[in-house]
């Protein structure tokens, strides 16, 4: 199996053209067969590095968006604690010995004014999930603060705290979601298709392939020839027994009438 510079993958060829249109830029243009190809060089790198930062711009997307679904879902979880919590401890004065119907009454207040909609916020998109987790902290840390105070979901974390920390993960929520929008837009503007993908990878290739045919027919001297030619020629071998191994790995095909 030849070597052949189109085994390369993108970053590779990015590496290799970087190299000859930034630190090996006078030695590439100092050969007469190459220099002319130069302004080929930069318009295929700029095509690939183009196309390398859409793949990470849909990456980064993918990552956002599935960091606003772990918020999301830790959102809804304390949503229903709170509420919960607030109903059992409504009933739980009602069903006490004599009645505390006052507290009882005071904590339904609260649980109607910081949970208006019970549980339906959870189905809320994440950026009125985020405004409406502001809201309920905000209320929550003000007219029923002394309350909540003394509703506790476990030792030491009271209603209070659970309402501050809806508050602090619907910011956070809010944030990763403002991100995710700008993120998409941009996203959007930059989506190159797999298929415009491997086209600019063969348009570098041809460019490599007659920058090493050049090279060939150059008289310039040897260090010279090796500075440019070296770094790709090491890179299209790598690449190349990258693929050899990965066909010496898949099982060989069974001869007809041979099977088990």
């Amino acid at each position: 199996m030849p070597t052949s510079v189109r085994d390369l993958q993108i970053g590779e060829m990015i590496n290799v053209s970087a190299a000859w249109i930034g630190p090996k830029k006078t030695t590439f243009l100092s050969i007469p067969e190459v220099g002319p190809l130069y302004g080929r060089v930069e318009t295929v790198h700029t095509a690939l590095v183009a196309a390398r930062d859409s793949n990470s711009a849909s990456a980064a997307l993918r990552a956002l968006a599935n960091q606003a679904e772990d918020l999301d879902d830790r959102h809804d979880h304390l949503m229903r604690a709170l509420y919960y919590l607030l109903l059992a401890a409504q009933h739980y004065e009602l069903g006490k010995d004599p009645v505390d119907e006052e507290r009882a009454s005071r904590i339904e207040d609260a649980k109607d004014a910081l949970l208006p909609e019970q549980l339906g916020g959870v189905q809320a998109s994440y950026q009125a999930e985020a405004g409406n987790a502001a809201q309920l902290a905000q209320l929550a840390s003000g007219e029923f603060a002394g309350l909540l105070e003394t509703i506790a979901i476990q030792k030491g974390v009271s209603a209070l705290e659970l309402a501050q920390r809806i508050g602090d993960v619907g910011g956070q929520l809010g944030t990763v979601e403002q991100k995710r929008s700008e993120a998409a837009a941009a996203a959007k503007k930059e989506t190159i298709t797999a298929a415009e993908i491997r086209r600019r990878m063969r348009a570098w290739s041809d460019v490599a392939e007659t920058i090493l045919a050049n090279l060939a027919q150059s008289s310039a001297p040897a260090a010279t020839l090796d500075a440019v030619r070296e770094p790709l020629l090491a890179a299209a071998e790598k690449a190349t027994q990258r693929r050899r191994d990965k066909r010496t790995t898949l099982p060989s095909p069974q001869a007809p009438g041979t099977g088990g």
